[in-house]
């Protein structure tokens, strides 16, 4: 089984796949800028870097991508920055987890599947 890691390439993302590889996880990486990724993980076997925008995936793509996974971690947020803040996607977390979900339970998995949500800096929730 398979461990999927959205926001793979932000400052969470990076720390966590590094510590599911030396755990000898095997990992999907979503990523929409595979040049920031570090050159180790380029010729990694047990991780499968999957370049793309999540929230652009198709409904069977988010299927496929989900169907081998045991665990999703959604590093996803937003740079702390007016742009990142107030532009699009204005969703991104929220729109994502939602398609993960619909995608998990549209595959009728034999067991639970994990899904963690990381938190952000951006967020104040009380």
């Amino acid at each position: 089984m398979t461990i999927l890691v959205v926001g793979a390439s932000g400052a969470t993302g990076r720390q966590l796949i590094e510590q599911l590889l030396i755990q000898g996880h095997n990992v999907k990486a979503v990523v929409r800028s595979p040049e920031k990724l570090p050159a180790s993980w380029k010729s990694n076997e047990r991780l499968k870097i999957i370049v793309a925008s999540l929230l652009d995936m198709s409904d069977k793509e988010m299927m496929e991508l989900t169907l081998d996974c045991h665990s999703i971690a959604s590093c996803l947020g937003h740079n702390i920055n007016w742009k990142g803040i107030y532009g699009q996607p204005r969703k991104l977390v929220v729109d994502a987890a939602r398609r993960l979900c619909n995608a998990i339970e549209a595959n009728k998995p034999e067991s639970p599947i994990k899904y963690v949500l990381m938190n952000t800096t951006g967020n104040r929730n009380g």
